[in-house]
């Protein structure tokens, strides 16, 4: 019997969360924390928020590859609103995939490096779209540490088992 509470009293705390952004914004503060990340509110927030985003809306994922949305967002025909939805998508799906994805990435042509140099290009060039003094200071920051935010997202997947959207979904539920 002792052997059965031992063994019970090792194993991780499970909290229940009415949102998924409590759950995750429990986590993202917590990894960063850990690893020493330091980053402004705004910054923690959009990272909870691309969480959430993607757990919800697992057609994110989809459509045409990164690479072709980042270059329709650098073409002239495109107007401003259109261009900044292109390069954040592209820049939070790099971000996410970097992160939830990187063991994978491994084994795929397209790696790790990719992801982190598309998405941090993609906020970058949000910083030219954008006025707002705020906005610029957002996208700055997920820009300048992507590969931060990416260690932290990776840090989350790996406590959290998650492999797929679905793994995320279940976790959730």
């Amino acid at each position: 019997m002792r052997e059965v509470f031992g063994a019970l009293s090792s194993v991780k705390k499970i909290s229940v969360c009415a949102k998924p952004s409590a759950f995750f914004q429990e986590r993202v503060t917590e990894v960063m924390s850990r690893q020493h990340v330091a980053t402004t509110k705004e910054a923690e927030f959009y990272l909870v928020d691309l969480l959430a985003r993607f757990m919800v809306a697992g057609s994110n994922l989809s459509g045409e590859p990164l690479a072709i949305q980042y270059l329709k967002a650098q073409s002239q025909d495109v107007d401003s609103g259109e261009k900044f939805r292109l390069f954040r998508h592209v820049g939070d799906t790099s971000l996410y995939l970097s992160g939830f994805f990187r063991d994978s990435l491994n084994r795929k042509i397209v790696d790790l490096d990719y992801y982190r140099e598309i998405g941090t290009g993609a906020y970058r060039h949000i910083l030219q779209i954008v006025k707002d003094g705020s906005f610029q200071q957002l996208y700055n920051e997920m820009s300048s540490k992507f590969a931060k935010f990416s260690d932290v997202l990776t840090e989350i997947s790996h406590e959290t088992f998650v492999q797929n959207n679905q793994d995320l979904l279940r976790l959730y539920e």
